[in-house]
This record gives C-alpha cells, sequence and structure tokens, in this order.
C-alpha cells in the first residue's frame, strides 16, 4: 500500500495544534503583563484616595496616569503626553469600573463628624483621620455606636477608614494576540453565560478580556462622602476571623499567627544550653585533671 501524503497529513494536524498552543501561551504571558500594569495602577489609585479625602475624581485620574506606561510610555513629554491622551482614552468609565467598596455609605451614618465637615468647608459627610488609636467615635459625636456588632456598617472606626478599591478593566483588542485573544474571550464568554453583571457582559461583548485587581489601604486624610455604595451589615459579627489555610505536609493546619504579627515573624526557637565544660577553681582544691577543664587560676 502506498504511503505518499502521510507526512503532509501529519504536518496539516499537529502544526496548527502546536502554533495555536503557542499564541495561547504568549497571550497568557500578555496579560501577566497587564495584571501587573493594573495592580500598580490599583496603588497609585488608591494612595491619590487616601490623600484626597477618597474622592472618586482624583482615584480615577491617578489610574489613568499609572496606566501611561501600558500604552507606550515614553522617554521624552511628547511621548509621554501621547502615551498619557491613550490612557485617558481607553480608560473611561465604559472600559474601567472602580468601586470605592470601603468606607460605605453606612460608615458615614455611624462615624460622621458634623465639626470636622464644617472646618473642611464642605456640606458632605466626613470621617474623622487622626488620633484613631485613641478613639472609638469622633470628638464631636462621642456617644456614636462603635459597636461593629450592631451598628449600620459592621466597621470600628478603624476599620472605616480603610480605603477598598476594586478595578475592573477590559484589555483591548489591540493589545490581544490574534486568534488567541479571540478564544479566550470567546471562552470567556461561554463560561461567564450566567453573569448577570452588564459591565463585565459588556467588556466582553466589546472584544475586551476582563481583568479583575483588589487594594485597599489607610486613609491618610479624613474621607469625604461621595456616593459611596451601600454595604450594611455587621458582616462577621465585629470580630476578626482566619480565612483558614490549607493543611501542611503532615495534613494538620498550618499554626495561626497571632494578632500582634501579622507577618508571622515569631523569633526562631533557641535550644536550652547543653552542659557546660568543668571549670577548675583552685580555691576549692577541686580540679580535675582533664584537658578540656577551664582553668581559672589567674595569669602571673
Amino acid at each position: 500500500m502506498t504511503q505518499r501524503g502521510a507526512t503532509l497529513v501529519e504536518f496539516v494536524v499537529v502544526v496548527p495544534t502546536v502554533l495555536f498552543l503557542l499564541l495561547n501561551l504568549i497571550q497568557y504571558g500578555l496579560l501577566y503583563h497587564a495584571k501587573s500594569q493594573l495592580n500598580y495602577a490599583a496603588f497609585e489609585a488608591a494612595r491619590a484616595g487616601t490623600t484626597q479625602h477618597a474622592d472618586p475624581t482624583a482615584i480615577r485620574t491617578a489610574f489613568a496616569r499609572a496606566m501611561t506606561g501600558y500604552y507606550g510610555g515614553g522617554t521624552t513629554t511628547a511621548e509621554l503626553a501621547a502615551s498619557y491622551a491613550k490612557a485617558l482614552a481607553d480608560t473611561t468609565p465604559a472600559q474601567v469600573r472602580i468601586e470605592i467598596l470601603s468606607p460605605t455609605k453606612e460608615s458615614f451614618d455611624d462615624y460622621h463628624s458634623p465639626a470636622l465637615a464644617a472646618r473642611l468647608k464642605t456640606s458632605a459627610r466626613v470621617m474623622p483621620n487622626t488620633n484613631l488609636a485613641f478613639l472609638d467615635c469622633p470628638a464631636d459625636v462621642p456617644s456614636c455606636n462603635h459597636d461593629p456588632k450592631t451598628n449600620r456598617s459592621g466597621q470600628t472606626l478603624l476599620d472605616a477608614n480603610l480605603l477598598k478599591l476594586r478595578i475592573i478593566w477590559g484589555i483591548p483588542p489591540n493589545k490581544q494576540i490574534p486568534l488567541a485573544g479571540r478564544f479566550m474571550n470567546w471562552a470567556l464568554s461561554v463560561l461567564n453565560e450566567g453573569d448577570t453583571d452588564a459591565f463585565r457582559q459588556g467588556l466582553i461583548a466589546a472584544g475586551r478580556i476582563p481583568v479583575v485587581t483588589h487594594v485597599v489601604m489607610r486613609m491618610q486624610s479624613p474621607a469625604i462622602e461621595a456616593g459611596n455604595a451601600s454595604l450594611p451589615g455587621p458582616g462577621n459579627g465585629g470580630e476578626p476571623e482566619d480565612p483558614g489555610s490549607p493543611p501542611g505536609p503532615g495534613g494538620e493546619p498550618l499554626p495561626r499567627c497571632e494578632v500582634t504579627d501579622p507577618g508571622c515573624t515569631r523569633p526562631p526557637k533557641t535550644e536550652p544550653p547543653g552542659d557546660l565544660e568543668p571549670i577548675c577553681d583552685p580555691a576549692t582544691g577541686n580540679c580535675p585533671d582533664k584537658p578540656d577543664c577551664i582553668d581559672l587560676t589567674p595569669m602571673p
């Protein structure tokens, strides 16, 4: 029987498959790069928010500025300006959703300081940010409900001063590998068919690949309410909970860290000292004749 053409058939079957896998590997590499850039931009956005009263406009402006590198960057003022313009055009509310998860509307319900709002000359509600180690309530509202088990926010004043952001952004089609990017987008549309989030569905419909990041940072200025989302409820009753950890090699759960040691940097265990070498004291006349005996006889 003739075998002519068998090699060509194998080539037609194998090469496209290998090429498709290779393109997807490259796409995953670009996805990792995009996620790294998004994490950095989220950090810059949160830092701007902590120093500018959790202002949504300041947060979004800082995010777009930090994304300049992803859209080309540059070494001159003109190049940076062009890349920044691209970042601004591609990070509008249609492509990026920035959610302030904390402080919430209920945080301001519990810890609004009218005196501080008057000092800052704003009609919006304000939360204090100083002397938090010594305050449970705003100084001008000492009778506030600061118990997270029963108040509206489920937060202490310290918790309410944590700025928490969730940012969802879609990788644009022109930043995707041909074929691999479209395949990933199609796979997401199938896997998330039941997703009721219109924004994520809109990103996928526009050919974008959604990427999500979270960031938490301590407020460095008094937070001013600006249409914050509502998230009522005591949560876990105001008690910190260990999310758990996978079992160790022996099947036992890993040891928990103390609340005062979030980095789990416990000092290393020290072994008890062993037997000391025998000491020779001529005054007692009790000096065994051993080569390892330490002689305390004064030197002349």
